[in-house]
């Protein structure tokens, strides 16, 4: 486990495209003293924080003073991965790049410059009290455990149906960071008319289509699709600032959920402490 406060160890650079804006984009990390991950956008400095995010349709979005950052959250399941606390990540443009779809090439970057320890604490939150955020079906709740255990279910059409998975060793289970994002073929066309998926294609996204994927490669896990959603939930939750301790379950949750998740957890210091 992680004692203490973190940063990568030197300086170093990825390019890709952005999934939504098709725009190709560049980020810089730099080693950060203090303690955690801010976003440099035209010289505007945004923390990824939930309480910087401003929107959470496809993506998580953080913005302040007129500058936005969207599609955070497998970069940040990449430094939860990586056990990086604080960085900077200059970015030229207003999406992170999809890579391949997951958050390992993020994390091989951070692996390769190294880590490198502050003698500060106060990297883990330990929920003490129950919280949940719910939306019709849809839910998330997290309750005290002493380590981070969560069990993500999905449910979507054949031939995906309902997929169940538990990960109780999240710091070690290195399947959920190489697994890709996904969508359903039908909902391509409507996701590009909100003009999204400008960048996406089989080499970036699992598409779904009426009997399999149509990747030629198929899928990298047989729960690949449940993995990603688990995926997304740490780059979430990292957003807290902390490395959550508790057990977490979801049943069809997002960004969304996951962001509410958060506010209600901060809304009063009985539900957790720091350390």
């Amino acid at each position: 486990m992680i004692k203490r406060q973190t940063t990568i160890n030197r300086i170093f650079k990825l390019s890709g495209i952005g999934l939504h804006s098709g725009h190709p984009v560049n980020l810089e990390f730099l080693p950060r003293r203090e303690q955690g991950i801010v976003f440099v956008l035209n010289g505007v400095q945004i923390p990824a924080r939930y309480d910087q995010v401003a929107d959470t349709r496809l993506s998580t979005l953080i913005a302040r003073d007129g500058a936005a950052v969207s599609t955070i959250e497998h970069l940040m399941a990449a430094f939860y991965y990586a056990g990086v606390t604080n960085c900077l990540v200059y970015i030229d443009g207003p999406e992170v790049p999809i890579l391949d779809g997951s958050a390992w090439e993020f994390y091989q970057g951070m692996w390769k410059a190294g880590v490198y320890e502050f003698p500060e604490e106060q990297v883990y939150l330990k929920v003490v009290k129950p919280v949940e955020a719910t939306h019709g079906d849809a839910w998330v709740r997290i309750k005290p455990l002493n380590t981070l255990d969560i069990t993500m279910t999905i449910e979507f059409r054949q031939p995906v149906g309902l997929q169940r998975r538990r990960v109780s060793d999240v710091e070690n289970a290195f399947s959920i960071l190489n697994s890709r994002t996904f969508t359903m073929q039908e909902e391509i066309e409507a996701i590009k008319k909100m003009g999204l998926a400008k960048g996406g294609s089989l080499d970036n996204a699992v598409v779904v289509g009426e009997d399999d994927v149509l990747n030629p490669q198929g899928l990298r896990y047989r729960k690949e699709l449940v993995n990603h959603k688990i995926l997304d939930l740490i780059g979430d939750l990292y957003t807290s600032g902390y490395r959550i301790l508790g057990k977490v379950e979801a049943h069809k949750t997002g960004h969304h959920l996951n962001n509410l998740l958060l506010k209600q957890l901060f809304s009063d210091p009985a539900n957790y402490q720091i350390y």
